[in-house]
């Protein structure tokens, strides 16, 4: 099962911190049919549960930035990820010595209090003007009532010198922190809290507490982007901040366009049941050998899906035939070799939008079936393969066509069942060439993981390895990259116009990555 964490300001919620009816009514039926939704959010409990009281939410969700994992029904603490008693001692240290007087959350006497000190009020006014009559709001005479309590988050407002925050609050001295700007004002946001809070960390834990495969983040703001970093799939809104839609896997619509309920329904409805259909019409037209031009299955079934219409399919464009034209543009499906489809996208290009659709096997599970009994006698474990990444020698082969604004790659992530039909009584050793021979193999397309899809520069940018230098060499490229054909990588980004050669190195030649 795929689990699906939304952050709530600027990503699930609208710009007046609202869901709309659409996104209510969409969520809570998938909801119903079994999809796993929550959210993940700086909010606490308290602030957030007004915001979604209208999603039918029980799964496990996250505040105060991966601090706490919480049941959203009640607010009961799951899992908590606090601070040390040590790091806390160190952290009020600072704050005196430095004259700063932060928010202090915490839990006096079994509940929820949001300190400040009272001679400093003017540091977090803005706080105060927009919460009042919160009950958690507690006035501190002095540093020791402060920090009264089981403290576990800490807020700077509207910080004047976020170096020297920097410097205090590292992972060496037990936090981890963030600072942002709020969705809906001009306040900034200094948060911190133990090393082991974050959202990454939470949603991991609660993806393990739902044993669940696979997991979706959606997101829009720096405190979101290890949570989309640490997803199978991470999504950004298109008014996400810019650095998290370069990190992103997938960019959606805009927020107040009910963009994550969108995405998820198109997920788990329409891509599932039409993705179905389409294997199923293509196992029938290839077992009936009619139309189908000796495709294989994977082909004949993505064919179905972007086409699914007859008159759509194989449509002669100049001298050559189309694997399909729809409303959404030309479709050529191709397995391996890109390369051989450099006459034909010569020609297309010049005639409308193509869909360049690459399938990648991530996951294949093998299924051994006797021919005389027809049973099931051997199920091996599915076997995920490595990154997609290998691809670059495929783009590398049609790299001159990879600027052109009509053409659009879709790498299209697949799960398949292999399944060996064998005679006799002996399971056949699928690396012996004569034994596979004597097999038949049908290899069957279940799902569509993932579509990654590239038709600009800022999709491209994924391609960057992280934490490239400045300026580097093809060699430490290669090095921080560490994928097979990270060259081709390098010579990929330099044709879309993302890296650029400045000069030399002794004998090496050095880059830089331009702005985008």
């Amino acid at each position: 099962m795929t689990l699906y964490v939304t952050d709530l300001d600027g990503t699930l919620l609208k710009n007046d911190a609202s869901i709309s009816d659409f996104s209510v009514n969409t969520l809570n039926s998938l909801i119903e049919n079994g999809v796993l939704f929550t959210y993940a959010t700086a909010r606490s409990f308290s602030s957030a549960a007004p915001l979604v009281k209208k999603l039918n939410l029980d799964l496990p969700a996250v505040t105060f930035n991966g601090v706490f994992v919480i049941d959203p029904r009640t607010g009961e603490h799951l899992i908590e990820n606090v601070f040390t008693k040590k790091s806390l001692k160190i952290a009020e240290k600072f704050f005196r010595e430095n004259n700063l007087a932060p928010l202090v959350y915490s839990y006096i006497n079994g509940e929820e209090r949001v300190s400040f000190l009272g001679e400093k009020i003017e540091q977090v006014r803005s706080y105060i003007n927009a919460r009042k009559g919160d009950k958690r709001l507690r006035t501190a005479k002095n540093y020791d009532e402060l920090f009264e309590g089981n403290v576990f988050y800490l807020t700077v407002l509207n910080a004047e010198n976020t170096e020297l925050l920097d410097s205090f609050f590292t992972s060496e001295n037990g936090f981890a922190h963030n600072f942002q700007a709020d969705t809906y004002d001009d306040t900034t946001w200094y948060e911190i809290y133990d090393k082991k809070a974050g959202k990454a960390v939470a949603v991991r834990q609660v993806k393990a507490l739902l044993n669940a495969d696979k997991m979706v983040c959606f997101g829009d703001n720096k405190n979101d982007i290890d949570m989309l970093k640490a997803a199978d799939l991470g999504v950004a809104v298109r008014n996400a901040f810019d650095e998290l839609k370069e990190i992103a896997d997938i960019i959606i619509e805009e927020n107040e366009l009910d963009a994550v309920a969108k995405f998820i329904e198109r997920r788990e409805n329409t891509t599932t049941d039409r993705f179905k259909k389409a294997v199923e019409l293509a196992q029938n037209r290839i077992k009936s050998t009619v139309g189908t031009q000796n495709e294989k299955l994977i082909h004949a079934a993505l064919k179905n899906y972007y086409a699914p219409f007859s008159d759509e399919q194989e449509v002669k464009i100049g001298n050559f035939y189309a694997d399909a034209v729809s409303e959404n543009g030309i479709f050529e499906i191709q397995t391996k070799q890109l390369y051989k489809l450099r006459e034909k996208l010569s020609v297309f290009l010049g005639n409308a939008r193509v869909n360049l659709v690459h399938p990648f096997i991530c996951e294949s599970k093998t299924l051994f079936v006797n021919n005389e009994s027809g049973e099931v006698v051997k199920t091996d474990n599915p076997r995920k393969t490595s990154s997609w990444l290998k691809i670059f020698d495929e783009l590398y082969s049609i790299r001159n066509f990879l600027r052109n604004d009509n053409l659009k790659i879709v790498i299209v992530k697949l799960r398949v069942e292999k399944i060996v039909y064998f005679d006799g009584e002996k399971i056949p050793d699928l690396r012996s060439r004569t034994a596979r021979k004597k097999c038949l193999i049908e290899k069957i397309p279940t799902e569509i993981v993932e579509e990654i899809c590239f038709e600009n520069s800022t999709d491209y940018r994924r391609l960057l390895p992280k934490n490239l230098p400045e300026n580097f060499t093809k060699k430490e490229f290669c090095k921080i990259a560490g994928e097979a054909n990270s060259s081709l990588r390098l010579e990929i980004l330099r044709e879309i116009g993302i890296v650029k050669m400045i000069g030399k190195r002794k004998n090496a030649y050095v880059y830089t990555v331009l702005k985008g």
